[in-house]
């Protein structure tokens, strides 16, 4: 069994640290976050240092709405940051660039306002540089089925499944039905799905949890991976403090980084043991 964990940007000790904490708890893979300032060059030193493979980078995550702008100065800022961590992603031989489509749970969606011209310079950029562009399922789901029809015969775009994000943003559908052949990255986590009585969405319920500490049947969802593209090391985004100061769900705060992590991979280790069979 392999897996990977996606880095987040908000631990009590240094990267370095956090990445040996990650491998001695069984863990062979990571995803880092891009950041404008920040240190992705040791990040992929200190991963590597540890036999540990860099699956990914996830590209910027705020302000995506603007790159279906048909504005391109409204779209210019984040195009040029996404551009950026494109171009990353070669500089540092990361073969993967996840990319949400959209956020935010308040939007109205109609195909006649689209515009694909910044997400067009972002594949073009990529294909160039031999990177692979992963978009991920969030809110915003039609945005993404947009993105993924409009490339679909295009060798270097796939696809990223959220388990959880599918639970809890967009309960009814089943993203791994039509996109699980274009399937590159899993970010497989827990939560408790929309929390809401009157089933109104919520970025708050988008906790990242470990497995088994929500409400995700883990049986199926290894039935419905093996319908799917077969992934060499599964991969999981799971935060130690969801939500930061707005969560509610005070799981983890007793434990220390490295109870966590080794938390997690034992966990993920009992919820996956059947995909690997």
């Amino acid at each position: 069994m392999k897996f990977g964990f996606s880095l987040q940007d908000s631990y009590a000790l240094p990267m370095p640290q956090v990445i040996d904490l990650l491998a001695d708890a069984g863990f062979c893979a990571v995803s880092p976050g891009w950041q404008r300032d920040g240190d992705l060059e040791e990040i992929v030193r200190c991963a590597r240092g540890r036999n540990m493979t860099v699956q990914t980078l996830h590209g910027p995550l705020r302000g995506m709405p603007t790159m279906w702008s048909k504005d391109s100065e409204v779209a210019r800022p984040l195009l040029e940051d996404i551009l950026q961590s494109a171009t990353d992603c070669a500089k540092f031989d990361i073969p993967i660039l996840v990319i949400h489509p959209w956020n935010g749970v308040d939007y109205t969606f109609r195909e006649e306002d689209i515009c694909f011209d910044h997400f067009d310079a972002l594949v073009d950029h990529a294909g160039k540089l031999g990177i692979t562009v992963a978009f991920e399922n969030l809110e915003g789901p039609e945005y993404l089925a947009a993105l993924l029809a409009r490339y679909k015969d295009c060798g270097h775009v796939g696809y990223c499944w959220d388990s959880g994000h599918e639970l809890c943003y967009t309960p009814g559908w089943d993203f791994l039905t039509p996109y699980g052949h274009r399937l590159v990255m899993t970010h497989l986590n827990d939560n408790l799905g929309v929390t809401d009585p009157g089933g109104k969405l919520r970025g708050t319920d988008d906790l990242h949890l470990l497995p088994y500490d929500g409400i995700v049947d883990w049986d199926k969802t290894i039935q419905r991976l093996k319908t799917a593209k077969k992934q060499e090391i599964l991969n999981f985004e799971l935060k130690i403090r969801p939500k930061g100061n707005r969560c509610t769900y005070d799981l983890y705060s007793k434990l220390s980084l490295e109870e966590y992590f080794r938390k997690a991979y034992e966990t993920a280790s009992q919820a996956m043991k059947g995909y690997f069979e």
